[in-house]
C-alpha cells in the first residue's frame, strides 16, 4: 500500500510530495491539471514503463534533463520501503537507498493494473498492443518470463543489426538463434497459459453480469510449434530470406491474440460497445488473477482508474467495483 509519492520534473510537476493515508483515493479536478500524471507515476514506479508512451523524453518536464519518482509503500514487513526511479542519461533504481541493477528485482513488489480510456485499443489496435498487454502482466507475475523476454529482444535486435549490414556473416547470424529459440519456447508457453487463464476469467465475468449464454475465447497465434527445436528449424529455413529482406521475418515479435465474442473476431466484427466491454473485462481478469495468486499480498495490488467508470451501465459498474475491491489500494481520477 502506497504511503507517499514524490516527483521531480515528471510531466507537469516540477516538484511534488504527496502523502497517502487511505486505501481509496480520488483525484478530482479539471482537465490538464495532472491527475492522470499521478497515476502514470505510480504505474511507472511499479512497471518501469509508462502506460502512455515509450519515449522517455515525453515524460520529462519541458526543459528538464531528468525526472525522478519516489514511492514509499508497505509491501510486507514492519516498515515501508522506498522505491526510487531516476532517468537522466542512464536509469538509476534504488530500494531504500540501495542501488538495484536488475529491473526484475525492482518490479516484483508493487503490482498495478491500470484502467485507461484507450484500453479499447487492446481489442481494436494492432497485434503489438495485445502482445504488450500480455507481456507486461506476465513480467510482474513471472520473473523468468521477463528475463526470457529480455534475452529474446536483445538477441533479435543484434541479429537484425547483422542482417542489415553488408557483411551477412552467417556465423554471426546463427550465433543468436539458440538464445532466441530457448527464450521463445518459454515465452510461447507463458502466453498460451495466460490466454487460457484469461479466457476462463473473462467468460466467468460475462456469464455473471452480462450474458449467461455468450461465448468467449482467446486464441494465441504463433508461426511455430512452440518448441525450442521447432523455432530453431523456422529460423534456419527462413535464414536466406531474412538476409534478403534485412530483418528477422518470423518469431514471437509477430505473434497475436485473436479474441472472439460469440464466434466473431472482435477487432473486425465487434461493435464499439462490445470492444469496450471486453477490454474492461481483460483488465478486471488481471486483478482477479493477481488476487488469486497466493504469492501476491493483497496490499501490494494497486488499481489505477483513469476516468473510465462514467460510461458503465449499472450491472457492469457493480461488477467492476466488486472486482477492484480485491486490490489493496485504488486510485481514481474524475
Amino acid at each position: 500500500m502506497i504511503r507517499q509519492i514524490k516527483l521531480r520534473d515528471f510531466r507537469n510537476y516540477n516538484e511534488l510530495q504527496l502523502e497517502i493515508n487511505s486505501g481509496l483515493n480520488l483525484f478530482i479536478g479539471n482537465n490538464g491539471q495532472g491527475k492522470s500524471n499521478l497515476l502514470e507515476a505510480i504505474f511507472f514506479a511499479a512497471m518501469l514503463r509508462s502506460f502512455r508512451t515509450s519515449r522517455i523524453n515525453d515524460i520529462k518536464n519541458i526543459g528538464a534533463k531528468s525526472f525522478y519518482i519516489g514511492i514509499e509503500a508497505f509491501t510486507g514487513g514492519r516498515w515501508p520501503k522506498m522505491f526510487e526511479v531516476e532517468y537522466s542519461n542512464v536509469r538509476k533504481l534504488r530500494i531504500d537507498g540501495n542501488p538495484i541493477a536488475k529491473a526484475s528485482e525492482f518490479i516484483r513488489d508493487i503490482r498495478t493494473v491500470a484502467f485507461l480510456p484507450d484500453d479499447i485499443d487492446i481489442i481494436t489496435g494492432n497485434s503489438g498492443l495485445r502482445r504488450r498487454f500480455c507481456d507486461m502482466f506476465l513480467a510482474i507475475t513471472c520473473p523468468h518470463y521477463m528475463l526470457s523476454l529480455h534475452h529474446y529482444v536483445t538477441a533479435l535486435k543484434t541479429r537484425n543489426a547483422v542482417l542489415k549490414s553488408n557483411r551477412h556473416d552467417i556465423g554471426m547470424i546463427e550465433a543468436y538463434e539458440p538464445v532466441m529459440a530457448a527464450a521463445a519456447a518459454m515465452i510461447i508457453k507463458g502466453r498460451q497459459d495466460y490466454a487460457i487463464r484469461l479466457t476462463s476469467e473473462v467468460k466467468t465475468m460475462l456469464h455473471q453480469f452480462h450474458d449467461p449464454e455468450c461465448r468467449f475465447d482467446i486464441r494465441y497465434r504463433t508461426d511455430t510449434d512452440g518448441t525450442e527445436e521447432g523455432f530453431m528449424k523456422k529460423l534456419e529455413n527462413d535464414r536466406r530470406r531474412d538476409q534478403q529482406r534485412g530483418f528477422t521475418g518470423s518469431g514471437i515479435q509477430l505473434d497475436d491474440f485473436d479474441i472472439f465474442y460469440n464466434d466473431k473476431l472482435l477487432r473486425n466484427f465487434g461493435s464499439t460497445g462490445q470492444c469496450r466491454l471486453i477490454s474492461l473485462c481483460l483488465k478486471m481478469a488481471n486483478v482477479n488473477i493477481l488476487a488469486s495468486n497466493r504469492s501476491v499480498r493483497q496490499e501490494n495490488i494497486i488499481v489505477l482508474v483513469d476516468d473510465v467508470t462514467g460510461e458503465l451501465d449499472e450491472n457492469t459498474r457493480n461488477s467492476f467495483f466488486q472486482v477492484i475491491n480485491r486490490a489493496g489500494q485504488s486510485f481514481f481520477t474524475f
